[in-house]
């Protein structure tokens, strides 16, 4: 038979590959549940539908809108993904995408 190292807890013994869950379950209760605890967050303002959505587009299609907005839109598109599909594709590149909406912004949009 198996011997376990046993810890004493507010006497009581407790395994100690057990301790985490039995803290976890004798932890005191949080305080009293205030008045901004109880209230859910006040819904999020209904979307534009004039403006593009990344989540209603592939991967290739948001790229290329990037690829002709300026700081401001990239960055409002970027946020957008942030917060929801989350693609890392985007997210990632973030900073590179900003900084193209930037130099087109500046006129120095490269060339052949």
């Amino acid at each position: 038979m198996p011997t376990h190292k046993m810890l004493t807890i507010d006497g009581i013994r407790v395994r100690a590959e057990d301790e985490d869950r039995y803290r976890a379950r004798s932890a005191p209760a949080p305080g009293p549940l205030t008045q901004t605890m109880a209230q859910p967050a006040p819904p999020l303002p209904p979307a534009d539908p004039d403006l593009f959505n990344p989540s209603d587009h592939t991967l290739p299609q948001v790229i290329a809108y990037l690829a002709e907005a300026d700081e401001e839109e990239s960055a409002r598109i970027l946020d957008e993904e942030a917060q929801g599909e989350k693609r890392k594709g985007l997210l990632e590149r973030r900073d590179e995408f900003l900084a193209e909406a930037r130099q087109r912004a500046a006129g120095s949009g490269g060339g052949a």
